[in-house]
Formats: C-alpha cells, sequence, structure tokens
C-alpha cells in the first residue's frame, strides 16, 4: 500500500520534535488473530460451516472459495469490524489474510465488500439451518467428562431495524420497528460458559411454536444421541408459555422452569403465601421479606393440572409475586426459583451477541441477506466462545468477549515475508505475553 502521506509533528516532548508518519512498513493491529485462526483450524468451525452452504457460483470464475469468504467475514467480525464495507481496507491486512490462509504480502488479497455482500445474498436459508447444527457439535464435542445434567435456555431479543426491510414489524412491547431472533443456549452445571447452539430469525413476531418445538427437538434428540440418558432441563420467559410447548417437553421428559403471568386466579391461589411474607416482613427489621410456595393450577387452555411455583417479595413500598410453571425440578420452591433464576446469565450472553459482535446489524433490505448476517455473527461469536473457554484457567476466563478481543487480537505485529518462511513480530510491550503464549499451547492439547 502507498503511504505517501506526509509527517505530522505533535508537540508533545519538550527539547525533541516527535514526528508521525505512514511509513512504518507491513504492520496490522490484529496480530492475535493467528491465535483465533490457530483455534478455530483446530475446531474446524468455519471449514464445517463452509461445508453447509451450497457454492452456486460457476467454478471457473471463482476467485476466492466459499471457506475464504466465510473465514475472512467471521474473522472480521470477531476483530471488530462488523461491515462488509470493512473489507475494502481490511482486504490488504497481513494478519487477516496470514489467518486466511494467504501468504500476507505476496499473496492474492482477500475479498472486496462487493464479493462479501454478494455472499450474504448466495447462502440460502436451509443453510443457516445447517449452520445451527454446526454450533450444536461445537458444544458437544467440548472436552469435558460425561454430564449427567444439560441445561437449555431459550429468549429472543428486540434487534431494531432502519427502512423499508423485509418483514420487520412495529412491536408493541419494545415499541420500535425490529426483527426479534430467537437465541438457544447449552450449559452444563459447573461450567461457566452457556454455548449458544442456536440463532434463528424467525419471519414473523407472532407465537411460533411450531417452529420452536422443531428446534427443540433437533436439540434434544441430538444430546440425548450423544450423551444417553442425560438429564435435559428447559428455562424460558413468560414469552414463551405454551400448553403446547409443556406437553412437548413432558412427552420427551425434558424438566422446565417457564414463567408465566398473573391472573386473578393464580393471585387467589397464592394469597396463604402472600399473607405468610407480609407478616414475616412486619416482623423483620427491614420491613422485608421473601416466600416462597406451589400450588396447582390448571388454566382453561390446559389439558391437565399443573405445579406453579409462587415467590413473593414485600418491601416497605410494594408487593411482588411471581409465578413458574415447573415440572420435573425436585420440590422445594426456593432452590426451582435459584435454578430458574440462572437463566439471567443467557440474557448477558445475548447482550455479548449484540455489543461484542453486532449480531443486531441487519442492515439488508432483504430479510434472507439479514438471516445470514445472524448466522455470521453467531458463528463469530462461538469461535469467541471457544477461546474463552481455552482461557479458563487465565484472567480472561470470565471477560467479555470485547475484552478479549481488545486484550488477545488487537496486539501490533509487523508481518515479514521471505522466500521460505513468514515471520510476525508481535508488539514487544503486549503486557500478556506469557498468558498469549500459554493459549497457543493449549490449542494444541486439546480440544478447549
Amino acid at each position: 500500500m502507498s503511504h505517501s502521506q506526509p509527517a505530522l509533528n505533535f508537540p508533545l516532548l519538550s527539547g525533541k520534535s516527535v514526528v508521525v508518519d505512514f511509513s512504518g512498513g507491513s504492520l496490522s493491529s490484529d496480530g492475535g488473530l493467528l491465535l483465533l485462526a490457530h483455534l478455530d483450524r483446530t475446531l474446524g468451525l468455519t471449514q464445517a460451516v463452509a461445508a453447509s452452504c451450497h457454492d452456486p457460483r460457476r467454478k471457473k470464475s471463482v476467485q476466492h472459495s466459499f471457506l475464504d469468504l466465510i473465514r475472512q467475514r467471521v474473522y472480521q467480525i470477531a476483530s471488530g469490524y462488523e461491515d462488509a464495507n470493512d473489507a475494502t481496507a481490511l482486504r490488504h491486512d497481513p494478519a487477516l489474510k496470514l489467518a486466511c490462509g494467504r501468504a500476507p504480502l505476496s499473496g492474492v488479497d482477500l475479498a472486496s465488500q462487493p464479493t462479501l455482500s454478494r455472499l450474504e445474498a448466495t447462502i440460502d436459508e436451509a443453510a443457516c439451518d445447517r449452520v445451527n447444527a454446526v454450533l450444536l457439535s461445537q458444544f458437544l464435542k467440548a472436552s469435558r467428562p460425561r454430564p449427567r445434567t444439560v441445561v437449555l435456555d431459550i429468549d429472543t431479543s428486540e434487534h431494531e431495524t432502519h427502512g423499508q426491510q423485509e418483514l420487520a414489524f412495529y412491536n408493541g412491547f419494545y415499541g420500535s420497528t425490529c426483527y426479534l431472533p430467537r437465541f438457544l443456549f447449552a450449559s452444563v452445571p459447573g461450567e461457566a460458559e452457556q454455548s449458544l447452539v442456536r440463532a434463528e430469525l424467525p419471519d414473523h413476531q407472532d407465537k411460533q411454536t411450531d417452529a420452536i418445538l422443531l428446534s427443540l427437538a433437533a436439540v434434544v434428540s441430538t444430546v440425548r444421541v450423544r450423551w444417553p440418558g442425560v438429564c435435559l432441563k428447559l428455562r424460558a420467559d413468560a414469552g414463551f408459555a405454551d400448553p403446547e410447548l409443556y406437553a412437548f417437553l413432558e412427552e420427551n421428559n425434558v424438566a422446565y422452569a417457564i414463567s408465566i403471568s398473573a391472573n386473578a386466579v393464580l393471585v387467589r391461589l397464592a394469597a396463604p403465601v402472600c399473607a405468610r411474607a407480609k407478616k414475616a416482613a412486619a416482623a423483620s427489621p427491614t420491613g422485608r421479606a421473601t416466600l416462597y410456595g406451589r400450588v396447582g393450577y390448571q388454566a382453561q387452555s390446559w389439558e391437565r393440572r399443573r405445579r406453579v411455583v409462587v415467590k413473593v417479595t414485600v418491601t416497605p413500598s410494594e408487593q411482588k409475586v411471581r409465578f413458574l410453571v415447573v415440572s420435573g425440578l425436585g420440590s422445594w420452591p426456593k432452590e426451582i426459583y435459584g435454578f430458574y433464576g440462572g437463566r439471567g446469565d443467557s440474557e448477558n450472553r445475548i447482550k455479548e451477541l449484540k455489543e461484542g459482535v453486532r449480531s443486531d446489524r441487519m442492515s439488508c433490505e432483504a430479510f434472507a441477506s439479514n438471516k445470514v448476517r445472524l448466522m455470521l455473527a453467531s458463528v463469530a461469536y462461538v469461535l469467541l466462545q471457544g477461546l474463552r473457554r481455552l482461557a479458563k484457567r487465565t484472567e480472561w476466563s470470565r471477560a467479555q468477549v470485547s475484552r478479549l478481543r481488545l486484550c488477545l487480537i488487537k496486539i501490533g505485529a509487523r508481518v515479514i515475508e521471505s522466500g521460505r518462511r513468514v515471520k510476525v513480530e508481535l508488539c514487544s510491550s503486549y503486557p500478556w505475553q506469557e498468558t498469549w503464549s500459554y493459549l497457543v499451547g493449549q490449542v494444541g492439547l486439546g480440544r478447549p
């Protein structure tokens, strides 16, 4: 690239001039991408994603394979460059080229923005569904003892849209025109990570019970094939309170705790628990008390009676009553509600998706292209989750993906290429050299 810009003077030191120009040579601000690419090759993630997609292009006219394009796009997103437009400058970046398997200086430049934009229009919706199976396989293949229990958390999130985008509707709850992607996470008790195993973009915002049941059926059956006899548990908020879902979970021996909205019958049934909570609050020096109970309840749309856990919180200013419909989770209401409270971590994972890899950047007019964008962001997120899992014995074991990027990927690097080798000189003042080298070694010792 040309470095013809004039030198810039900064009056920062007394007695010495500070001159800045762009003549440093073949440098990259993303030297840590080599660790991420090394991990990706070990996991086989982008390779499996590419294999899930049909390439309709004429082979004789192809310069960049599907694998090259997916790796470039996923690595860009993981590095904080969520827009295809960023490829205009990044296609020359030596660290990104090397991560994608190209000679950093002598190799052909990576794909341009128009090529990556065409990728979004080329991958079909069926391929996005197949990629979800790849995400689930990453969770199932992670190195761990055989689990006794797998917990599933399902939730939706508002992704605000702008302009005339296909199938974007106004949502009264959020007060915006948006998409409502649906995410499913899986975790094993005792592990810090809740792994993303499905990311779907529904084509409307009404309840999609059939689609939800199909997604859950695919996950439940696959997990049980991998671990026969494993105990499966599901947590969800009131948006998923549906008798068809309850029946499906019960028929498939999946325990669950799902929030339901209060109504006059539930409030009447919970009155004894509320009375005890008020009495306990009155006797407390703080005027506060929280009590739990359980009641039997059958809504008119239910085919049978089910157990409902009640949580009553009394403070000097208010009383809050919450309800969970539950099945297969023991008999202690407080413990059941504590289990349900763990679903809050999946909300943190969704925030990571939106803020860390910008899964909400769905600015395409075509709905199918936005579905592909969600898929690519999800793949980048799963790769970063693999990096965090790899770092479980380091200070980065619970770091947000944005922090992982800043500290483990954003490393200044000089790239030198000769006829026989490529040398990457990382910044000498990088403060986490030992940890980074340790993580590189861990990739070769087994799957994270």
